[in-house]
């Protein structure tokens, strides 16, 4: 299992069989707000705020604040555009998703007027951390290596019943990596392999990935004499992951090679499930001005990744062509991470009950994430990787409302910490290595109108950073450039009662 995991992260930025590498952790660390249109117009900076169905993921005591039943629902269309940068060629991929991003039900426990607990809430409410939705094509013409040159390497001084049957095994039975034979037509199991074909050749990639990541939040939260709001949670979080890499190779220039083509596709699915928990404060100081603190606790997720590889060649020889395919077995292995916990400091101005001004500051501390498993060597490695990679980040929202009721408008802006210690400059393209990604922004903007006992908002946003990919392996090829442009738009129904 160990040969297994290795080989995993020495291709976890490029052709992935599977996860369980620090690389994943972070994939699953990073997470939004998607929430409610109103939230998301503003930027999300609604940690001071309170009363809307966001407001209570980023800080749970927003739920004190509200004084009625409130029930809402957010559904969003996103469209990601993906443009890829290899080999001096730029391609350009779309991908659209549709979901509900929101959901919430709030209900008063207890109500005193009089006493100096005013009330008492709690909620049910779901809340989409993450969507993976999307689709890179990396395409272009390589004549300094081949995906064949990583399988000829990988599998040296290995015996054919050792090959890894989720990689060089499946290049050795569709022969593009070979052995000799002996006088009698046997292959000489001496791990001293060639390559059928050499490099020169059309290359391309496509990645598709699906899924999201959810949270369901149970919350209670008590207003102090309309001056302190205190609340807590407690989150059940899921994932939902898939990944599929279509990856092609064709038009060699090696014309004394059998080798025409061949086509590899890897597929990954990973799920997980964990808790946390949430505890927080609002301080109304005064009529015009609020702030609020929040901590969020790290999510422990038992995870469980499934994956199988297959890969087909395509052969002529004399004009008479051929072909040969191989499909690994099924791989399955279940393992943790932990998350790191955030956490969020707020403030908030209403002015003349007309114009807000909030802001949000978020610290989370890449470093303190983990990977558990049974293999203690391996994960132990990746432990260590997480260290030396990754740095704390502080995340920064901002937001501002103009009420002119009934109609309400809003503007926002979000900017999400670079968590990888080893980073280059955002336009430092030509020196960016392996992990490189820039700073994530979002500015949006949104209109909403309020009635006595309902309200409806919209919202719009527009988010976009770059980072790198790989065709398939750093040693043997440069990172791709990848610039990653989503735009959303939300809409949200919600009554109060």
């Amino acid at each position: 299992m160990k040969r297994y995991l290795c080989f995993a992260i020495f291709l976890a930025t490029g052709l992935s069989l599977s996860g369980q590498s620090h690389q994943d952790v972070l994939l699953f660390s990073d997470q939004t707000y998607t929430g409610t249109a109103r939230s998301h117009a503003m930027g999300n900076a609604f940690g001071a705020l309170g009363a809307d169905i966001t407001s209570i993921h980023i800080n749970p005591a927003g739920l004190g604040v509200y004084r009625s039943f409130n029930l809402s629902a957010t559904a969003g269309l996103g469209m990601r555009e993906m443009s890829a940068y290899y080999q001096a060629n730029k391609t350009m991929d779309l991908s659209g998703n549709f979901n509900l991003t929101s959901f919430g039900l709030v209900s008063p426990a207890k109500r005193n007027p009089s006493g100096d607990w005013r009330r008492l809430n709690y909620a049910f409410t779901y809340n989409k951390t993450n969507v993976f939705k999307s689709s890179s094509d990396i395409r272009g013409y390589n004549d300094q290596s081949s995906l064949v040159d990583v399988f000829t390497d990988y599998a040296q001084g290995v015996s054919m019943d050792n090959l890894n049957q989720f990689y060089e095994a499946g290049a050795f039975w569709v022969d593009l990596i070979d052995l000799e034979v002996d006088t009698a037509g046997e292959w000489v199991d001496n791990g001293a392999y060639f390559r059928e074909v050499e490099a020169g050749q059309y290359q391309r990639k496509i990645t598709n990935t699906a899924g999201s990541m959810d949270e369901y939040q149970f919350t209670y939260a008590g207003s102090y004499k309309e001056k302190l709001y205190i609340g807590a949670s407690v989150g059940l979080s899921t994932i939902d992951y898939l990944k599929e890499t279509y990856y092609q190779e064709s038009d060699f220039v090696d014309t004394l090679s059998t080798v025409q083509s061949f086509y590899m596709r890897d597929d990954v699915y990973t799920s997980g499930a964990g808790m946390n928990l949430k505890i927080g404060g609002v301080l109304r100081v005064n009529d015009q001005l609020r702030l609020g603190l929040s901590w969020h606790s790290p999510t422990l997720y038992n995870m469980q990744d499934e994956w199988q590889m297959k890969i087909d060649a395509q052969h002529e020889l004399n004009d008479s062509a051929y072909s040969y395919s191989y499909t690994s077995p099924y791989g399955m292995y279940n393992y943790e991470i932990v998350t790191p916990m955030k956490i969020t400091t707020s403030a908030a101005l209403v002015l003349n009950n007309k114009l807000v001004l909030s802001g949000d500051v978020e610290f989370v501390d890449y470093t303190t994430m983990q990977l558990n498993g049974n293999d203690y060597d391996y994960f132990e490695e990746q432990n260590q990787e997480i260290v030396n990679t990754y740095t704390s980040t502080y995340n920064v929202r901002f937001g501002a409302e103009l009420n002119l009721s009934p109609i309400v408008f809003r503007v926002g802006y979000a900017k999400y910490g670079n968590p990888i210690f080893r980073y280059e400059g955002a336009y430092m393209y030509e020196s960016y290595n392996v992990d490189y990604r820039t700073e994530r922004q979002t500015w949006s903007f949104g209109i909403g109108k309020r009635n006595q006992y309902s309200y409806i908002d919209f919202a719009y946003s527009f988010t976009e950073n770059a980072q790198t990919d790989l065709m398939y392996n750093d040693l043997y090829v440069e990172p791709t450039k990848l610039v990653n442009s989503y735009q959303k738009i939300m809409l949200t129904l919600g009554w109060k009662f």
